[in-house]
């Protein structure tokens, strides 16, 4: 007996997971199928009708026309009936296929759910779309893929004409062939029109309540139980289906390199250059261009080994012996040195060839495009397309290049944050990193320490300390990611169990064995306990039990219950990864959080590059469940001593302008992560100059000093602080609090806040609040706004307006 025959249909939790194997265990199309010009003369009749414009007489002589070839009439199981008839069949199909339109259109006509079509247009016929059989291979589809689709149309098809249900299925098919004149692949999409097609009952209709058909909608891909309830053989479905077919090559193509790209080894590897050229030729459709690219690193690491390794250009190779100096008056130049795009119709009629041009011209190439890759407004590299075809590429294919430029910037950019990364990380372990603004002052003590060890007195290195500095303290927190991560902890773990529990219900069909009741209640006991509540050692113990008591009698339960081979399959599926257990929502949670501290940190590493050369000052991040930074200025960190208050009001409204921006583009990030996590912004303000002094011991800075170690406490513990006489807390999404002790520290913000919202970056009113006592801190106050996420503001950064240079201005008022 079947496992879904026992007991109720009814469910009030449906636990889905993300490999849904397809169950279906017939070979052909389960469903009787005949043509039928039917529904045609139907449609005709209908027309006289209901239609007054349209012509009574001409559709009464079709009908009768029709109803007068004896053969063309009721079901037709020979199509070469259609051939024989063919003038009647042309008058009738002229609704379908408008006489204007007959030599352009890419449609036909076939019998329900097959893709032989017994009538299409020319067009059609000659691409050879709906002809010649393999249809699996043309959609790219294995034959038990294409099967289930077509039998779960089907079925759609009765619930919603015998059980009114609202179920459909919206994944077109997109039939791949090979161009016969580029050799190239082209793709087509079909939308199937099926208003010419009608099934009907054999017999009674077996009645299913919303219950029961909600249960086969949740197991849409077990089709064996949907023929269990629904017999095929209680149907039959007659008429004719009409495809209408559209090129969409360009958007599958782009598709396609879209999603190649977002593979770290697309742009690192032979294989992954390979196949985005040959996508490149068919997006083209230029079967001989090739594709080059390469990054462009700083000028003193040019000719370094490390900086080509994202060198795969047409000569910009890694083995290339190439230097900075040969680019220069080159066709590559001004890419580089400007971001132009560059256009070479032919390489042969350049007046005067660098080495460079005549490389190409060595390899073979006439016809080049050379455009910029620009990542947040630098140039990081370059794309190459070439042929060796003179004007095969023009400067009407920059527009097509122009859609794809971005996807291959943002490759490169993460491969280039890759390799950077490796770099800091065996920095990191050999070195300590010393910030560029103090580097002199740990110099000065190295060269101190050596005229103290040459006069043969103390060998100890002085303490770096510097005094009368200002801090800046900013902090971009996720809101709730503890709560997130255990929840998406729970998902996983229920997910499992619930895989698990299929298998054992599986087993038990053939195994009669009591120990598995046991397990089975053993596995809703866990489910149970982790809905309630996740305590910090339900993970550990659940997926012990599981990987001891369930995964190792996999084996067992493959010899001697045949049946659980699916829902074990199901399982280790599931666990197809490095953890080897359930890890989908925790990696979208670990994704989505990825995502906004990257956001954040790239965004914050770009302006903070850039407000270094106004005027230096220490800086330093850290990441956590979300982004806090430092920054300290004063006369004390240069070597020159060159300091004015003025500078420390330009950062500061400089600090709040960047909080602004972080806040409004994770706010439009949100929507393109899996988990649409917010987060929440705080600074703090201290009017007070305080010292940090460098820990040998840590090989960090820290605030020295008893009278600044409050600084300290209030950093640490104002991100969960609530407003005082309240359960809300003080940071919320969509807002920002700025902290302080002193009401000069808020007039001086609310000059700034009264400038960020002519710029359009706040909305609603101020909010002045004071903060709840916390240990050792009293009397704290904020204001609190919201940041406008408008679209447009009378600044734009990523334009090139500069944030500094906009707080500059104003501070200086």
């Amino acid at each position: 007996m079947s496992k879904y025959q026992k007991g109720s249909f009814h469910e009030t939790v449906v636990m889905m997971t993300s490999n849904d194997d397809v169950i279906l265990s017939v070979n052909d199309f389960p469903f009787n199928t005949t043509l039928s010009l039917a529904p045609l003369i139907s449609y005709w009749e209908d027309k006289v009708k209901n239609d007054p414009g349209c012509n009574a007489e001409r559709i009464k002589e079709l009908t009768e026309l029709l109803r007068s070839k004896s053969e063309l009439i009721g079901h037709i199981e020979d199509t070469s009936i259609i051939d024989k008839y063919i003038d009647t069949v042309d008058l009738l199909m002229e609704d379908i296929f408008p006489v204007a339109l007959w030599e352009n259109d890419l449609k036909a006509v076939s019998v329900p759910f097959k893709f032989e079509s017994f009538y299409a247009s020319p067009k059609l016929e000659e691409l050879r779309l709906v002809d010649g059989g393999n249809y699996a291979k043309k959609l790219n589809l294995d034959p038990k893929t294409l099967l289930f689709r077509l039998t779960l149309q089907a079925y759609t098809i009765i619930l919603t004409k015998f059980y009114n249900a609202n179920f459909k299925i919206d994944e077109p098919f997109v039939f791949v062939i090979e161009d016969k004149f580029t050799g190239l692949a082209r793709h087509y999409k079909v939308d199937v029109d099926l208003k010419f097609m009608q099934v009907e009952a054999r017999g009674p209709i077996k009645p299913l309540t919303a219950q029961e058909i909600n249960f086969l909608i949740n197991r849409y891909n077990d089709l064996d139980l949907w023929m269990q309830v629904l017999p095929p053989d209680n149907f039959e479905f007659s008429g004719f289906a009409i495809y209408d077919f559209t090129d969409v090559t360009m958007e599958q193509t782009i598709s396609s390199l879209r999603f190649d790209l977002l593979d770290r080894d697309s742009v690192s590897t032979d294989e992954g250059f390979l196949d985005l050229q040959q996508k490149l030729r068919v997006l083209f459709g230029l079967p001989g261009i090739q594709l080059g690219f390469a990054s462009y690193p700083n000028l003193r690491e040019f000719d370094t080994s490390y900086a080509r390794r994202l060198w795969n250009g047409l000569i910009l190779t890694q083995e290339c012996n190439l230097k900075i100096e040969d680019l220069k008056q080159s066709i590559y130049e001004p890419v580089i040195r400007k971001g132009h795009t560059i256009v070479v119709e032919d390489l042969n009629a350049l007046p005067n060839p660098t080495c460079i041009e005549q490389q190409l011209m060595d390899a073979g190439l006439r016809n080049l495009i050379i455009a910029p890759l620009q990542y947040e407004g630098r140039t990081i590299g370059l794309m190459e397309l070439a042929s060796p075809i003179p004007g095969e590429l023009n400067a009407l294919s920059t527009i097509r290049l122009k859609e794809i430029l971005p996807l291959f910037a943002l490759a490169m950019n993460r491969s280039l944050d890759e390799l950077r990364s490796r770099i800091q990380s065996i920095i990191k372990e050999k070195y300590t990193a010393i910030h560029p603004i103090v580097e002199w002052r740990f110099t000065q003590a190295a060269i101190n320490l050596l005229e103290k060890i040459e006069h043969n007195t103390s060998s100890e290195i002085e303490p770096i300390v510097f005094r009368d500095i200002y801090p800046l303290y900013g902090s971009s927190d996720v809101r709730s990611s503890a709560t997130e991560r255990n929840k998406a902890i729970q998902g996983d773990l229920l997910d499992q169990l619930v895989l698990a529990k299929e298998v054992v219900l599986a087993a038990k069909d053939n195994l009669k064995l009591t120990i598995l009741d046991e397990l089975l209640y053993r596995i809703d006991q866990f489910s149970q306990k982790i809905l309630q509540e996740l305590s910090s050692g339900d993970e550990a113990a659940i997926l012990d039990f599981l990987r001891k008591d369930i995964e190792s009698l996999f084996e067992h339960f493959t010899r001697k219950a045949p049946a659980a081979q699916h829902a074990i399959q199901a399982y280790q599926s599931a666990i197809k990864n490095q953890y080897k257990a359930v890890y989908n929502k925790r990696r979208a949670y670990e994704e989505s959080l990825y995502m906004i501290n990257e956001t954040i940190s790239s965004f914050l590493d770009r302006e903070e590059e850039k407000a270094q050369q106004i005027f230096p000052h220490y800086f330093e991040k850290y990441k956590t469940d979300g982004l806090e930074y430092n920054i300290y200025i004063g006369a004390s960190l240069l070597s020159n001593g060159d300091f004015e208050p003025m500078y420390l009001r330009n950062m500061r409204l400089w600090q709040l302008m960047l909080t602004c921006e972080i806040g409004r583009r994770i706010s439009t990030l949100r929507a393109n992560l899996k988990l649409p996590l917010e987060i929440t912004q705080l600074l703090l303000v201290h009017s007070e100059p305080i010292s940090i002094r460098y820990r040998l011991d840590e090989k960090k800075f820290d605030v020295d000093g008893a009278n600044n170690i409050r600084y300290e406490i209030i950093k640490k513990r104002i991100d969960k602080a609530n407003i005082r006489f309240s359960d809300e807390r003080l940071t919320q999404p969509g807002k920002i609090a700025i902290v302080y002790t002193q009401q000069k520290e808020a007039e001086e913000y609310e000059r700034y806040l009264d400038f960020l919202r002519s710029e359009g970056y706040v909305q609603g009113e101020i909010e002045h609040l004071d903060v709840e006592d916390l240990q050792g801190v009293q009397g704290l106050k904020a204001l609190r706004f919201a940041i406008s996420l408008k679209k447009e503001l009378r600044h734009n950064i990523d334009a090139g307006d500069e944030l500094l240079s906009i707080a500059q201005s104003a501070s200086l008022n």
